[in-house]
Formats: structure tokens, sequence, C-alpha cells
């Protein structure tokens, strides 16, 4: 004890003498934290640690990742006990190579790109699958929506990148499932209490109890924080589940949950250049550069989900019936929406699981099907804002949410409906092939009446357009195929072909519709190729990909108007690496390294010029060649954690990336930043514990976006999240 208090004392001495650069401080928090434990606890050879998870996202089968023919990270317990899970954005950021993910307001507001794909979300999250316990969180249009999870009810988080997971129907960038706690899982009652700075306070409880061949689970959770350091940036969030299960003999399961969320979210806009200098001055950003000063997304949602297994010889049934409605009111450009009733989703899910021997082979087959409907009832409504302030004509600020007139009244039914099969197959030893196909049809039914819109470039409301009736459907296809090769027990490689559709969303329809254009679905080709190996207390990753993209929806900003085109083609490289060594001290390491070389293969977008007298003339630029702005070529992300026996714990975390284009002329280049780090310490002692967060430990000022108009006249920032602190204390029972 005495050399361990010794070591630790000229480690703290030496700091506080020393002026240190922040790059110095990481490199001695996360070097001098094995250095001090290995002194401290001398090596045991205890249990080894395990890295191989259990997915059953990108197969729909039960298989460990290391036989997975995909990029996917299992972010597991562990990680999620070892951060302070506010948002869903703790426990993943980082630690997925190729997966890009940031908020501004510590909300499930978080943007979420994965290998380039989701970045033209203005709202909520595109391209990307959304998963909660195998039910789709997203509408058949592609949209959606993390305000539907409990951030404080998460097992674990599995992300797959890319085109070819089985569950992904429309979206080709990848798939983020998040498994909550079962019904069964009594060993994490818990009552949880914790209190930070910038006004946040977060609550929950977890009751499960089994009582025989049933178990029952309440949760609740209140989360809050002010984000005072912003000007109109608050944001609450509660919620509430009860789960049932019934072990029906041993052969049969059946979970069943109804979870209750309301959410109030402040949008607090963009900064200019010039308001992003004074924030990088002060670390306040009180101002925007937007007219909408009061825009919001208020959330109450009703999700019910239920599913069965039941194993019937070679057979596994996994049946699910899900339903869920929310209602909103979120004022945005130019509009009020405000919901005049619930919108629905309710959807069927039919899948078997069959072990069997084809010719010999040893295998294994997934079938099923799926059908999901989203619907409101003439309930859609638009209102424009009352309470503004006019310039010239213009408005240039709204004074308040309150509604004025009705814009516009809307009614849409959007269905998917699909069927998807996997046959896997051992033909010798060591080598697994995977035959994937999965068939898909989206179909659109809006019908808008119009009768005032907001005029982006003349900056006020206008007539509107009248009636406007969309009816498409888009087919999807998605096949694959893949081999694995398990070269010695520790290491596999493996390689696979992909393809899958892209989807458009239905303002996306509309918005092309409205402006003389039609929205193809975009096509994903995927060849990737890699290594996994998994030892006794390492693994790693290591993952190369080209992807090759025709008719990519992408968006840009014209006269304050966000619209949206398919580009020629897009082509997509890059290369992924993550891996974890675990000391027998109690110590682990672990890093992750992305490069990503996105570029328009070809891509005409349409600039309008404003001459004398006003005139405007709208002219085609050639952007061919050019990069896919708004994602870094380069990211990192370096962490240290360690677990003593007496039940202290600790993790340093650091990540950076580089400047990336903010535009599609790519004039110029912004957005990177280094060594962002995050601190957490914690005890546990018997049924207590104790932890004490910091996020952004070195109070950097960044943006966590940045983006310019195609008439580059007008540049936007996002500011990132000054430092945050959280302390918590739990009871476990």
């Amino acid at each position: 004890m005495q050399v361990r208090m010794g070591v630790l004392y000229r480690f703290v001495r030496r700091a506080r003498q020393t002026k240190f650069s922040e790059r110095r401080w990481f490199l001695y928090l996360v070097f001098g934290l094995p250095a001090f434990s290995s002194i401290a606890q001398q090596p045991s050879p205890g249990q080894p640690a395990q890295f191989d998870a259990i997915s059953v996202t990108a197969t729909r089968e039960a298989r460990t990742t290391k036989e997975v023919p995909q990029s996917i990270s299992v972010v597991d317990e562990k990680r999620i006990g070892d951060v302070r899970m506010f948002n869903i954005k703790d426990a993943i950021q980082g630690q997925v190579p190729g997966l890009r993910i940031e908020s501004n307001n510590n909300a499930y507001d978080a943007k979420i790109s994965i290998r380039g794909a989701g970045l033209k979300a203005a709202f909520g999250v595109r391209e990307i699958n959304l998963l909660r316990d195998g039910v789709p969180i997203l509408d058949p249009d592609s949209f959606g929506r993390l305000d539907f999870v409990d951030p404080d009810d998460v097992e674990r988080i599995e992300v797959t990148r890319g085109p070819g997971d089985l569950y992904s129907a429309g979206t080709a960038g990848g798939t983020i499932h998040i498994i909550s706690r079962s019904a069964f899982d009594d060993r994490h009652n818990v009552i949880r209490g914790g209190v930070g700075n910038l006004g946040s306070h977060s609550m929950h409880t977890r009751f499960g109890k089994v009582f025989g061949e049933h178990a029952l689970a309440f949760t609740f959770s209140r989360r809050h924080t002010d984000n005072d350091w912003r000007r109109h940036n608050r944001f609450s969030s509660t919620n509430a589940g009860l789960k049932h299960g019934w072990q029906l003999g041993e052969s049969t399961l059946l979970e069943s949950e109804v979870t209750y969320s309301d959410v109030k979210l402040d949008l607090p806009g963009s900064l200019s250049s010039e308001q992003y200098a004074r924030y990088r001055d002060t670390g306040k950003a009180l101002e925007t550069q937007d007219p909408w000063k009061n825009s919001a997304r208020n959330s109450s949602i009703l999700f019910i989900n239920s599913r069965l297994e039941h194993r019937a010889g070679a057979w596994l049934f996994k049946p699910r019936i899900y339903y869920n409605q929310w209602q909103q009111f979120h004022p945005v450009t130019g509009s009020i929406n405000d919901m005049n009733g619930w919108e629905r989703n309710f959807g069927i899910d039919l899948e078997g699981n069959h072990t069997h021997s084809l010719f010999g082979m040893p295998g294994s087959m997934v079938v099923g099907g799926t059908w999901r409907r989203n619907w409101n009832d003439n309930n859609a409504l638009q209102f424009a804002y009352t309470d503004v302030v006019t310039a010239g004509g213009r408005i240039v600020s709204t004074l308040s949410d309150r509604k004025g007139k009705l814009n516009s009244r809307s009614s849409f039914t959007n269905d998917l409906w699909g069927v998807y099969f996997l046959e896997s197959l051992s033909p010798v030893d060591r080598l697994t092939v995977d035959l994937q196909m999965r068939f898909d049809q989206v179909s659109f039914d809006i019908e808008r009446n119009e009768f005032q819109r907001y005029d982006f470039a003349a900056g006020r409301y206008a007539p509107g357009r009248g009636l406007l009736q969309v009816k498409q459907n888009y087919d999807l296809f998605a096949p694959k195929a893949a081999v694995t090769y398990r070269a010695t027990d520790q290491i596999n490689v493996y390689a696979t072909v992909a393809h899958a559709n892209q989807v458009p969303d239905s303002g996306e329809v509309q918005n092309a519709i409205e402006f003389g254009r039609s929205l193809k679905s975009s096509g994903h080709l995927n060849y990737e190729a890699g290594f996994k190996g998994r030892g006794r207390n390492w693994s790693f990753d290591l993952t190369g990909y080209h992807t090759d993209v025709s008719n990519e929806i992408i968006s840009f900003v014209q006269n304050f108007q966000t619209l949206y085109v398919n580009a020629g083609k897009t082509n997509k490289n890059g290369f992924e690496f993550f891996g974890n060594y675990a000391f027998d001290s109690g110590v682990e390491v672990g890093a992750s390294y992305t490069y990503t070389d996105l570029k328009f293969g070809k891509l005409t977008e349409p600039l309008t010029i404003i001459g004398p007298g006003n005139q405007r003339t709208t002219i085609n630029v050639d952007r061919s060649g050019n990069q896919v702005p708004r994602f870094p070529e380069q990211m990192y992300f370096v962490y240290t954690t360690y677990r003593h026996p007496s039940g202290w714990h600790g993790r340093v975390e650091t990540r950076g990336q580089s400047n990336y284009f903010i535009d599609n002329a790519n004039t110029e280049q912004r957005g990177g930043y280094h060594f962002l780090t995050n601190l957490t310490v914690g005890y546990d002692r018997k049924h207590w514990g104790v932890m004490f967060n910091v996020q952004n430990l070195f109070d950097k000022r960044y943006a966590v976006d940045v983006s310019k108009d195609a008439a580059g006249s007008r540049t936007s920032f996002t500011p990132g999240m000054p430092r945050t602190l959280m302390g918590y204390v739990s009871y476990k029972f």
C-alpha cells in the first residue's frame, strides 16, 4: 500500500508542478493508469477476458461477432456501465469505427452517419436502420428517431456497418440495434440518481421479479438539462415501461412490453461565422443566425411489442407483433408542425430458423416475411408563426412558437412488405458460405392540401400550391454472398458482396415533386473483406471496403431551402480498425481508427444566380470528382479502463477527427478537432455505487457540424457541448 500511494503522490505532485498541454494530460491519464495498476496489483491468472460477444443483428440468428461476415460492433454491459448513458451517443461514440454520432444538447437528437450514410438528415436519423428489441423504430420510409429509447434500460447495442444485414429494409448505411433488458433479468434492480452542471439531473429505477414461469419488470427514468450555455436548448424526457415474460414449458417463451415516453427538446439553431468565433472566445452561444428562434420537437410516444420464441425440433419460430403511436409539436423552418391526433405504426414479423444438413453439408436457414404500415388520419397540420419580426418584408425573427394561420393539412399511408432468406453452409471444415436475399416494396400514398406556404427566397408567407397528391412505389432488392474462413482457432478471414437500395423518405419525395423532380431509390453495391481475431484477453477487427452508389440521394441548401436530388454516382472507400487488450491486473486498453474516402463519381448541382433586377437564373454546376462533404477522412478513438477487486473503477477515453469539406463545391475545410476527452471514476461496494463523469474534460470549443449553402453565401456552425459534469449514486437491490 505504501508503494502504491507513493507512486500516486509523485504522479499528482508532478502534474501540479508542470504546465501540461491537453495532449500530455491525456497521455498521463492513459499510460499512467496501466503503469499504476501494475504496481497496485500483481498479475494473476483469474478468469480469462471474453471479447467475442453474441450478435443477432446481421443474420437474425445468434452468432459470435467473429463468425459474422460483416463489419459489426457490440457495445456490451461493461462499456455501458462505464459511461453516464444520458443518451445513446454516450455508449457508441468512438467505440464503433466508421460511425460518427454527435449531439450539441445532451439529448436524443443526435446526428448519426455510418460511412457517410445519414449526412443529409436535417433531423432524426436517415439511411440507417434503427431497431429496439427487433422492432423497427423507423417508419417504412426510413425515417427514424431515438426518442423511443430509454438509455437506462439498455443491455447492449449492436451496430452493423454498410448494406447486407438481414434486418434492414430500405436502408443501406447499416443498423443500430438497441436491445433492452429482459423481463427475466432481475439482476439489475436499482435506484439511481444523478446531478450535474448546466442544470442537469437524472433519476432511474428498475424493479424486476421472477414468479415461477412468469416475470415482471417495471422501469422509470427521468432526465433533464437546462443547457444554458446556449439559448433555447433545454431538454427533458420521462420514460416508463412495463414488461412481462412467460416461460411456457422448456420450448416456448413469450415476452411483451408497453412503454410510454414524453420528451421535450428545444432546437437552438445554427451559428454564423462571427457567432461561432464568439462561442470560441466565451464558451457560450446565446444567439443564432436562423430566424426560427423557437424551434423544438416535443413528442409523446406509446410503444407496444410482443415476441414469441418456440422451439419445435430443428425449427425455432420467432414471430413478433408491434404497435406504436406518437404525436408531436414541432416548430421548424417556416412552419409549426402540430399533429391533431396520433401518427401510428403497426407491424408483423414472422421468422423461422432451421438447423439442417444439405447434400451432406451442415447448415442453417433463416426465412421470414414482414409487413408494416405507418399512417395518420388527415391530422398532420402545419401552421404559420404568428409572433414574428419582419424587415423589408422578410421574417427575420420569431418571438414565440404561437400558432397562426393554417398552412397545410396532410394525410398519408406508408406501407412496407418484404420477404427474406438466408442459407448458411459449411462445404468443408473451417469454411462457411452465406447466401442471402431480401426483397421489399415500399409504397407512398400522400395527400397534402397547401393553403399557404413559406417562400424561402422571399422570406415571407405566400399563397399555397393547393392540392398535392403522391402515389409512388419502390422495389428494393438486397442480395448478399459471403464466405468466412477460420484461418486459425483465433483468427477468421471473411469476404462479402452485398447490394441494398436506399428508399427516400416521404418528406424527400414531396420536396422533389414540389420542385419538379422525382427521386429514385439509390443502389449500394458493397465489396468488403477483413480479419477478425479473438484471444483469451485480446481482440481485433480489421476491415476494408469499396462501395459503388448509384442515384445517391443528397441534399443541398439553396436560398435557405433544403433540396433533395439524386447524384449520378458516388464512390466510397474505407479502412476500419478496432482492437483491445486486457491485462490480468484489471486494465484494458483499446483503440479504433477510421479512414474514409467519399467522392462524387458524377454529380450536377443546380445553382441559382441572382442578377440585375433580382433576376434569378438557374445553372447546373459539375461537382464530379469532389469529396462528399461533412464526413471526416480520418477519425480515431483511444481508451483505457481499470477495475480493482476492491470496487474502484475508472475509464478515460479520447477521440478526434480530421477536417472535412463543408460543401459540394469543396471550397473550404473545417470541423476537425483532437483529444476530445471523457473521464469516469467510480466505486462499488455491495449494494451501493457512486460514479463521477466528466465529458469534454479539457473544455474544448469545437463544432459538431459545419456546412455551407450551394451559393457559398452562408456558413452554418453547430457548436459542441462544453465541459459537462455528472455525479451518480445508486443502490442495487
